[in-house]
C-alpha cells in the first residue's frame, strides 16, 4: 500500500506542477498585458498633456507676450536696428515645444518619477539641443515613409538611466503656415531668432512635411515588478490551496481506504497461515469498505464450514 500511495502522490504532484506552471504563465501573460496597458495609458496622458501645453502656449502665452512687448515684429526690430538699438534675444518661453519639454521633463526630477523623459526632436531643428540622434532619426524616417501612421509604441533600454522604458512617439507635421515664419526662409525669420540661433539651422521646412517627432518615455520597471509580485502571490495562493486539499484528501484516503485495505491484507495473511477461527473483519457502517468486509466475513464463514465438513 505504501508503494501505491507513493505512486499516487507522485502522479498528483506531477499533475499539480504541470497545471501550476501553465497557470503561472497564463497569469503572467494577463498581468504583463495589464501592466503594459497601464504604462501606455500613462504615456498617452502625458503626451496629451504636452499637446495641451503646446496649444496653451501658442494660443494664450504668445499673444499676451506679444502685447506685453508691444508686438516687436520684424518691422519693429528692424526699426530698432536702424536707430542703432540692440536687437533683443529670442524669447524661448513663447515656443510651444520648449514650454512642453520644460513642463514634462520636470517629472523626471523627482525620485518617484525617475526615468520619465519627453523630447521634441527634429532632423533639422533650430535649437541643436533638439537634434534627433540614433533611434530618434529612425522613428522620424518611419513616420515620413508612413504618413498615415500617427503613433508608434515600443520598448528600449535607456542607456542614461539604465532602465527599460516604453516610448510613445507621434510625428511633428507642419500643418500651419504660421510655423514657416520661423522655419521657412532665414530672411523672413525674426531677427531675434537669427541673433540667438543663427541662420543655418531650422529652416527650409515645408507645409505638411513631417520634420520631427514627439517622444514620451515611461520607465516600466515599477509596473513589471508589481506584475511579478502579483503572479507570485497568485501562485503562492494556488500552492497553499493545493497543499491543504492534498493533505485533507490524504488523511481521508488513509482513514477510509488505506487502513481498511491494510486490515484486509492482514486478514489474507492470517488465512494463508490457516488462522481462520479468529480471523474476522470489522463491519462498522462508517467504514467505506464495510460491504466488502461483510462479503469477506461471509466468505470466511462459508470457508470455515466447508473445512469443518471435510474434517468430519
Amino acid at each position: 500500500m505504501k508503494q501505491l500511495q507513493t505512486r499516487l502522490t507522485l502522479i498528483i504532484f506531477g499533475i499539480f506542477f504541470t497545471g501550476w506552471i501553465i497557470c503561472g504563465l497564463s497569469i503572467w501573460g494577463l498581468e504583463y498585458s495589464g501592466a503594459r496597458k497601464d504604462i501606455i495609458r500613462k504615456a498617452t496622458l502625458l503626451l496629451e498633456t504636452a499637446a495641451a501645453t503646446r496649444d496653451y502656449t501658442s494660443n494664450q502665452v504668445q499673444p499676451q507676450f506679444a502685447l506685453l512687448t508691444e508686438d516687436k515684429s520684424r518691422e519693429n526690430v528692424l526699426n530698432l536696428a536702424d536707430r542703432n538699438q540692440e536687437v533683443p534675444e529670442f524669447s524661448k518661453i513663447t515656443v510651444p515645444s520648449y514650454a512642453a519639454q520644460q513642463i514634462l521633463n520636470q517629472l523626471g526630477t523627482t525620485k518617484e518619477n525617475k526615468g520619465y523623459t519627453y523630447r521634441e526632436n527634429a532632423i533639422n531643428p533650430t535649437n541643436r539641443k533638439d537634434l534627433a540622434v540614433g533611434w530618434e532619426v529612425e522613428i522620424i524616417e518611419y513616420f515620413a515613409k508612413n504618413p498615415n501612421i500617427k503613433e508608434k509604441i515600443g520598448e528600449r533600454l535607456d542607456l542614461i538611466s539604465g532602465q527599460k522604458t516604453l516610448y510613445m512617439a507621434k510625428p511633428i507635421q507642419i500643418t500651419k503656415s504660421s510655423c514657416l515664419v520661423c522655419h521657412g526662409k532665414p530672411e523672413n525669420a525674426p531677427p531675434s531668432l537669427i541673433k540667438t540661433y543663427g541662420s543655418e539651422n531650422g529652416f527650409g521646412w515645408k507645409l505638411n512635411e513631417i520634420v520631427g517627432t514627439r517622444i514620451i518615455s515611461v520607465p516600466t520597471v515599477v509596473q513589471y515588478q508589481e506584475a511579478q509580485k502579483s503572479v507570485g502571490s497568485y501562485l503562492l495562493a494556488i500552492a497553499s490551496v493545493f497543499l491543504v486539499a492534498y493533505t485533507t484528501v490524504l488523511l481521508i484516503v488513509q482513514k477510509w481506504i488505506t487502513k481498511p485495505l491494510d486490515t484486509i491484507t492482514q486478514l489474507l495473511e492470517e488465512i494463508s497461515l490457516h488462522q481462520l477461527e479468529r480471523s474476522q473483519l470489522p463491519e462498522d457502517k462508517s467504514n467505506s469498505l464495510s460491504p466488502l468486509n461483510k462479503a469477506i466475513n461471509r466468505l470466511l464463514i462459508s470457508l470455515n464450514k466447508a473445512l469443518e465438513a471435510d474434517k468430519k
